[in-house]
Order: C-alpha cells, then sequence, then structure tokens
C-alpha cells in the first residue's frame, strides 16, 4: 500500500506546480489532486485552455517522477450530474488525460430526509444523480469512487454500498467504488471494522482523524480518536488493494504563512502514515 498526499493540504487556488513540487520534497512519490480547490480561482482547470493546462501538469508530474493517482472531483449543489459541460465532466476528463486511476465524488443528501426509512429513496436517487456521470467516467478511461459523507444518510455503509451496486449493475464495464473517509466516519461513531462488508466495493480512501462529533477537523492521523490499529487490521482483513491516501489538510492551512512549519507538518504525515501501515 503506498503513501498518497494531496494538493488540498495547500490553499485554494495555490500554484498547483509548486505544490506537486512540494510534495515530492516532502517524500511523497504519488498525488491527490483536489480539483474543487481550482474551481473559484479563475486558474487553468476553469480556462478555456483547460486541456493544455492539464497536459502541462502531467508533464510537469511525470519531469519529477511523481504519480498521478487520484483526484477529487467537482460536485454539483443539485446532484443532478447531467450537463457534459459541468466541472464534474471536465475533473473526469482531466483524469483521463492524466492517467488518474480514481475520481472521489461526493453523494448528494435529500434535505429533510436523512433518517434511515428514507435510505431507499437516497439510493434510488442516487444511482440516477450519478448514472451520467460513470458513463462519462467509462469513456474516458477513468473511475467514480462516491465518499462517505459527515451527515447521516451519506455516511451509512448500507446505502453506499447499494448504490454501488446498482450503479456497477446498470453501468457494465465501468469503474466505481468507494472511498472510505476516516474522519467522516469517525464524526459518526462508525468502528473501522463495520466496513469489512464492503468488500471490494471499497476502492480508496480518504486519511485523516477528529475527536468525534460535530467537527470534521481533518487532523492528521493520532491528532484525534480514530483507531488507527483497528482500522489496518480491517485493511489487512480486507485485502484492501487501494492506496493510502491522506486527506489532513488543517495543521497545514492553519501554518500556511509558516513554510517551514508546513514543511515538517508533511514529513510528519508520511512518518505517521509508515508507522500505521507498520502496525502488528
Amino acid at each position: 500500500m503506498r503513501i498518497v498526499n494531496t494538493t488540498c493540504i495547500f490553499p485554494k487556488g495555490y500554484d498547483i506546480f509548486k505544490a506537486l513540487d512540494r510534495l515530492k520534497s516532502a517524500g511523497f512519490d504519488v498525488a491527490d489532486i483536489a480539483l474543487d480547490y481550482y474551481v473559484e480561482t479563475n486558474g487553468g482547470f476553469v480556462s478555456d485552455g483547460w486541456r493544455e493546462w492539464t497536459m502541462e501538469v502531467k508533464k510537469h508530474a511525470e519531469s519529477i517522477g511523481l504519480e498521478l493517482y487520484q483526484c477529487h472531483g467537482v460536485g454539483l449543489p443539485e446532484g443532478f450530474y447531467n450537463n457534459p459541460n459541468d466541472y464534474a465532466y471536465r475533473g473526469l476528463e482531466f483524469a483521463g488525460m492524466t492517467g488518474i486511476k480514481w475520481v472521489v465524488m461526493h453523494p448528494q443528501e435529500i434535505k429533510g430526509r436523512t433518517a434511515p426509512e428514507f435510505d431507499n429513496e437516497f439510493v434510488e436517487k442516487s444511482i440516477k444523480w450519478f448514472g451520467p456521470l460513470i458513463e462519462h467516467a467509462k469513456e474516458v478511461g477513468t473511475g467514480v469512487a462516491i465518499e462517505n459523507l459527515p451527515w447521516p444518510n451519506c455516511n451509512r455503509i448500507a446505502p453506499l454500498a447499494a448504490i454501488v451496486d446498482g450503479l456497477r449493475a446498470e453501468h457494465s464495464g465501468a469503474k466505481v467504488g468507494i472511498c472510505w473517509d476516516t474522519g467522516h466516519a469517525n464524526i459518526f461513531g462508525t468502528r473501522p471494522s463495520e466496513i469489512k462488508v464492503l468488500g471490494d466495493r471499497l476502492v480508496t480512501l480518504h486519511i485523516h482523524d477528529n475527536h468525534g462529533w460535530p467537527d470534521d477537523e481533518h487532523q492528521i492521523p493520532y491528532y484525534g480518536t480514530y483507531d488507527w490499529t483497528e482500522f489496518i487490521h480491517t485493511l489487512r482483513e480486507m485485502d484492501y488493494k487501494g492506496e493510502f491516501v491522506l486527506e489532513a489538510h488543517h495543521q497545514m492551512i492553519d501554518a500556511a504563512d509558516d513554510i517551514e512549519l508546513q514543511n515538517r507538518l508533511m514529513r510528519e504525515m508520511l512518518e505517521v502514515s509508515h508507522k500505521i501501515l507498520a502496525l502488528p
């Protein structure tokens, strides 16, 4: 299992080429691109020349020996992924052009209908919402990983698994699975061992820590209360095939004006990740 770090540890709009350089300098050989951080900043991703910008990102990563493994896609407020001109689709094309394996996307809660009795409705609507996106991902050669989020229906394992099963059944040959976010799980008290039922639906991860309900703190592991021993044991029991993808940006953002502290924090992320992966 390789350790991956994300560009979202830097502020929104931070120069992507500099972000990749800094990740590589900190010891990371594999990266996640937070595309959602580049939508509101009038940068290359949202420009008319976004395809050229994408190829520049790809070439730069290759030139420094950094693999682009995953990216965080761009969500739509209404949850209807049905307009090929939306940035959600552009994110998939970015992934296809750069060889990224998984695009992490958010499911959409149904306002006022998040209790378990509405899970069937949530599943049915989510399969409809994601359908066109899944087809486009298949066309461009990437996969979609649906993330558990810190609100009720989007954090329960059973409906998320049902969404993936439904999408796999309706879109033969598509790559679709779940990105399990450890911090979001901890907010709702979901034990790490509970994810064993996901089986091969679990395709990637968002790794960070917090102190449980209600704050989504995105701390470096061991700064919160998540049980990392139980988690790594569970991944081994599941024979998890994906990578160990960090999304611990809180301390980095707080240290935005202190480059040396940020560099120490990145090294700490790498060290603590190796510690978790080596747990007996």
